[in-house]
């Protein structure tokens, strides 16, 4: 597996697409071309939607 930033900058660029269709292109590629680093993604992204807010002072 790769360095964790690669692989989390790599997905902040394709979360940044704003055409769905392309985005949902560049999404199915990378996880073609990536297959051994799929869990870990779904993992990064699953983590990053469950981490509640900070709460302001």
């Amino acid at each position: 597996m790769r360095d964790t930033e690669t692989i989390e900058t790599e997905l902040m660029e394709i979360s940044a697409i704003a055409d769905d269709s392309l985005k949902l292109e560049r999404i199915i590629e990378w996880c073609a071309t990536h297959p051994d680093e799929v869990p870990f993604a779904l993992h990064v992204l699953m983590g990053s939607k469950s981490t509640p807010p900070a709460e302001s002072a």
